[in-house]
């Protein structure tokens, strides 16, 4: 009776919507509530997860990246979710508390190296062979982006986050003839959305981790057409 006329309340001051969309929908499955509280990229279960957009994050969930290589400019819970997924890590972070923050998560497969020199920070990825994953979520997103092109593996992607703040950036990576697909929206602790793009090479051919692509978004109806019966 009391949950009765609670909804009824709700409903006449007009926050039903929104009190249902707190207890059960999306943002809470995404763990964004938590995030936002905790001001930290985590998911619901509280594992660490990037600070880049959640279309840009269920995304990249659906691929297999146990054979793949990643270079990351500027460290974080992506490094802890990048180790989790891929075969190696390489990120570079100019920050030197924050790289002592990061550094004490880390596992084996992820190699955290401090550079405080921007020339150095710049072109550190230089001193490797190449990544199937690059990642430009750091300093100097424009200088780091011209040189980290090159070592770009045939086949592979470079991540770019907040790139609705880099035209001069998003530019330059498609006029060096990678395909841009920009995945906009909210993503943790922020309210306002942003966008977290995604730079192809035109040889990308990266495996979905399972038969079904797209898999079920979180709080989707999980539904099949008649056809694919």
């Amino acid at each position: 009776m009391l949950k009765k006329f609670f909804r009824k309340l709700l409903f006449l001051v007009r926050l039903e919507a929104t009190y249902a969309f707190w207890r059960s929908g999306y943002l809470k499955k995404l763990g964004w509530f938590k995030s936002f509280y905790s001001k930290e990229p985590i998911d619901v279960n509280r594992e660490p997860i990037p600070w880049y957009t959640y279309p840009a994050i269920e995304y990249i969930k659906q691929l297999d990246f146990s054979d793949k290589e990643v270079f990351e400019y500027g460290s974080g819970n992506s490094t802890l979710f990048w180790s989790k997924i891929s075969k190696k890590v390489i990120s570079i972070e100019n920050n030197q508390k924050w790289y002592e923050k990061v550094l004490k998560q880390v596992g084996e497969n992820v190699n955290l190296k401090l550079v405080l020199d921007e020339t150095s920070y710049i072109k550190e990825i230089l001193n490797y062979e190449g990544f199937d994953v690059i990642i430009i979520d750091g300093s100097c997103r424009f200088e780091c982006t011209k040189v980290a092109i090159s070592k770009l593996k045939a086949g592979g992607m470079i991540i770019l986050d907040n790139s609705d703040w880099y035209m001069k950036t998003t530019k330059f990576l498609r006029d060096s003839d990678l395909i841009q697909v920009d995945m906009s929206g909210m993503g943790p602790i922020n309210v306002p959305p942003w966008t977290t793009s995604f730079f192809f090479h035109r040889d990308f051919r990266f495996q979905p981790k399972t038969n079904n692509q797209p898999e079920h978004a979180i709080n989707a109806i999980k539904h099949y057409a008649n056809e694919e019966s």
